[in-house]
């Protein structure tokens, strides 16, 4: 055997449950910096790296170099400087391509700071786990998204998964104070002990558009240009998904995320939903795939009857269930909840466990919504699907290890909530992946 299973599980298990916290988070790092900075992919993760940082007016011109750890030798990298919405802010902007799978580089920026950091690629196989931090709903309060991240930081995660409701502008001019503390304070904590920037893939929400839904706009046309007057700092700030705001990114040929739009920018029907077929079509053979999007298909607090939880499940769940989706994950909410798996509307042991709510910085609501007209639905019982549920701000500590999949659920305080295994004993699909590791 090239490994037992018993083992590739307690490796998955352990992973990730001892947290150390960076010392660039716990004093100011004395070295110049931007005024904010996102690392994020486009394209291949296991070949390349997107980095954005945020300077005033008269700060240009603007470089960046890059080594990889280990070199002696610099290289140069094109940077494109385009407009920070309703603001003298420049966003700088390079794709560094034709890199090393699963190596580390340094990375400077200059003329006017003296700060190094470091990212690293992604491998180009499972064969060594592969950690990441998923949540929603990020900042109602600054300070409570400063907890949560460096809780998720100090995981030392591969990357970040957000799923909309991000700064909470609303796509407002009056707003872009918001997002100006939000760039700064994933530059100061998403950082791990070593000085590594952890990147960020960012889902559209809600509170990312004006009037929260493409069908309040006036004149709407499914465009390019129309998706970004009406959310302009989402479509300026994050390279992906970029246009038309949903878009999958595909780590060689082991995981597969999925980045979806539930109605903000783009309707759920139509155009995405027969995209979101293709490309689960073309990805029915990818052990790890996962759909991240905003509004849930199976809320904790909402009234599940309510039109767009039906229209989701109608539209793309039966979707998750033909291609091979095992795991699903969902915000909005501002809560915790896990669901039984579910397949066919039903409680089955091969369905989809669908795993959020958004309560990652944000006020929490009660599970069912309590006695808020807005929100109550459930006639004061939980919804037969809730596996889990609780109202705390929290992140998901998701770990893949060869075909197997392991979360951990962990509030702003530390603390574990929740924690959801699955194996291949448990899973058809993952059953037949699993050959060549045992």
């Amino acid at each position: 055997m090239i490994r037992s299973l018993s083992l590739c599980i307690s490796i998955i298990c352990l992973v990730g449950i001892h947290p150390v916290e960076s010392s660039a988070q716990q004093s100011d790092v004395a070295a110049s910096k931007p005024l904010g900075l996102i690392l994020t992919w486009q394209q291949d993760p296991t070949t390349t790296m997107t980095i954005d940082w945020h300077t005033g007016p008269d700060e240009e011109p603007s470089w960046l170099e890059y080594k990889r750890v280990g070199s002696d030798e610099w290289n140069p990298s094109t940077v494109e400087v385009m407009d920070f919405p309703f603001s003298n802010w420049k966003i700088h902007r390079t794709e560094l391509t034709g890199l090393e799978p699963g190596s580390e580089y340094r990375f400077r920026i200059g003329e006017h700071h003296s700060a190094v950091w470091k990212f690293r690629t992604m491998p180009d196989n499972a064969y060594e786990p592969i950690r990441f931090a998923v949540g929603g709903d990020v900042r109602h309060r600054l300070d409570w998204m400063r907890q949560t991240n460096r809780r998720a930081a100090a995981y030392d995660p591969d990357f970040i998964k957000w799923g909309g409701d991000l700064a909470y502008a609303d796509a407002r001019a009056d707003r872009v104070y918001r997002w100006k503390e939000f760039v700064e304070v994933m530059m100061t904590t998403l950082v791990t002990a070593d000085d590594r920037v952890i990147p960020v893939l960012a889902g559209i929400g809600n509170h990312e558009v004006k009037d929260h839904s493409w069908n309040r706009w006036e004149e709407y046309e499914q465009t390019d240009e129309k998706r970004e007057e009406y959310a302009p700092y989402y479509y300026q700030l994050f390279a992906f998904p970029g246009q038309p705001g949903y878009g999958v990114l595909d780590f060689s040929d082991y995981m597969s995320i999925l980045m979806l739009d539930t109605g903000h920018s783009n309707p759920i029907e139509g155009e995405q939903t027969e995209w979101l077929r293709n490309t689960l079509k073309d990805r029915s053979h990818i052990p790890h795939l996962f759909p991240n999007y905003h509004i849930p298909a199976y809320p904790s607090v909402r009234n599940p009857d309510d039109e767009i939880h039906v229209k989701l499940r109608e539209e793309w769940v039966s979707l998750f269930e033909e291609f091979g989706v095992r795991v699903a994950f969902e915000s909005h909410d501002h809560a915790y909840k896990r669901t039984y798996p579910i397949r066919g509307g039903d409680f089955s042991a091969d369905g989809i466990v669908y795993i959020g709510d958004g309560a990652w910085g944000v006020y929490t609501r009660p599970i069912g919504g309590g006695d808020d007209p807005e929100f109550w639905g459930y006639h004061g019982n939980d919804p037969w699907y809730l596996k889990r549920a609780s109202s705390q701000r929290h992140f998901i500590v998701g770990t893949i290890h060869g075909p197997h999949q392991h979360f951990l659920m962990i509030n702003e305080d530390g603390a574990i909530i929740d924690e959801y295994p699955l194996t291949p004993h448990l899973d058809k699909k993952l059953n037949k992946l699993a050959e060549p590791w045992e």
